[in-house]
């Protein structure tokens, strides 16, 4: 899983998962890796869950926290994990075992309590919330290299400024009110 991954992030995306080269680096045949996963995207799919799972303990400390400070706290995490942002690659390829979800009932639960101590507004639609920040935040990771390629800037300028930004999105999203806040400057 650990090959699979490196060889997309030494190779690009576009250039595919090489099975032939995956197995070679790890010492088995393709053969080996099909029986196991079954197919390219079986891999990539049990890579990627692998890299999930080694952020369940920083996932869990982050749904205690505030709905600003949780949202922001899963930005982060997306951003220090660049393997991540190849879910992408499971969504676009419409992989029917892939959950874009992860930990979906734990951050309900948060959601509602967070609903329920009065932290997020009564009738919060947290599912698009959850979807919104979700699709923020793995946006900066897939594009955040190019964009700064593009406009001069190093990447960690493109997620600091965009981060910025976030904050004041989640924090809105939290407030509670009817209207959005009147712009400023």
């Amino acid at each position: 899983m650990e090959a699979a991954l490196a060889h997309i992030a030494e190779r690009g995306v576009l250039a595919g998962l090489n099975m032939r080269e995956v197995a070679d680096a790890v010492g088995v045949t393709p053969a080996n890796i099909y029986h196991h996963f079954g197919s390219r995207q079986g891999l990539l799919r049990a890579a990627l869950t692998h890299q999930i799972e080694q952020l369940t303990a920083p996932i869990d400390a982050a749904v205690t926290e505030p709905y600003a400070e949780w949202r922001t706290a899963i930005f982060d995490l997306i951003q220090e994990n660049p393997p991540l942002r190849n879910t992408a690659l499971l969504a676009l390829d419409d992989d029917p075992a892939y959950e874009a979800l992860v930990l979906w009932e734990l951050a309900a639960e948060h959601y509602q309590r967070l609903i329920d101590e009065g932290d997020l507004p009564e009738g919060f639609d947290y599912l698009a919330a959850h979807v919104l920040t979700l699709s923020m935040s793995m946006g900066v990771a897939i594009y955040g290299a190019a964009v700064s390629r593009q406009m001069g800037l190093t990447p960690s300028e493109v997620v600091e400024r965009t981060r910025a930004l976030f904050v004041e999105v989640v924090k809105g999203l939290s407030s509670g009110r009817d209207e959005p806040p009147a712009p400023t400057g």
